[in-house]
């Protein structure tokens, strides 16, 4: 996730599991912190705590803030977005030894991008690999008979 706010500056974080819902931080240390603009520092866990991702969306406890956040505490995270993306905070954190990412603790973002990365099971590959012509299935055997010329003459 990267999140450029109304003031310029850009940052964000990588969470290496699923963003599911809990009441409680979860997630690995291969999660970190980054900021590109003003500076391009990447901020990996430092094995001061165990808080690295935050998803909780449609609770009705004050004390349970919806929306999603990396690094921190309840309501002092690296970073946090409000579940309707629409504002949120950084703070100096100890989970990654990361500033405070923005002018001010409280962020209003401009512009926020996410990317999700997903392994395909072995059924969708095997789906994957009946799809199209026998020619669209085996593109490096057709390129392999390019090189030697005779790539087209089945068709």
């Amino acid at each position: 996730m990267i999140i450029k706010d109304n003031e310029g500056y850009i940052y964000g974080g990588y969470a290496s599991q699923p963003w599911e819902r809990h009441g409680d931080f979860y997630g690995d240390v291969k999660s970190f912190l980054f900021q590109l603009h003003p500076k391009v520092p990447i901020f990996r866990p430092t094995g001061a705590n165990n808080n690295l991702q935050w998803c909780a969306v449609s609770f009705s406890s004050e004390a349970i803030p919806n929306g999603i956040g990396i690094g921190g505490r309840i309501n002092h995270f690296g970073l946090f977005l409000s579940a309707g993306f629409d504002q949120g905070h950084t703070f100096f954190c100890t989970t990654f030894n990361s500033p405070c990412f923005s002018n001010n603790s409280k962020i209003c973002p401009e512009v926020i991008e996410c990317w999700g990365v997903v392994r395909k099971g072995k059924q969708q590959e095997r789906q994957d690999a009946l799809k199209g012509t026998l020619l669209e299935r085996f593109k490096e055997d057709r390129n392999m008979l390019n090189v030697v010329g005779i790539a087209n003459a089945s068709e």
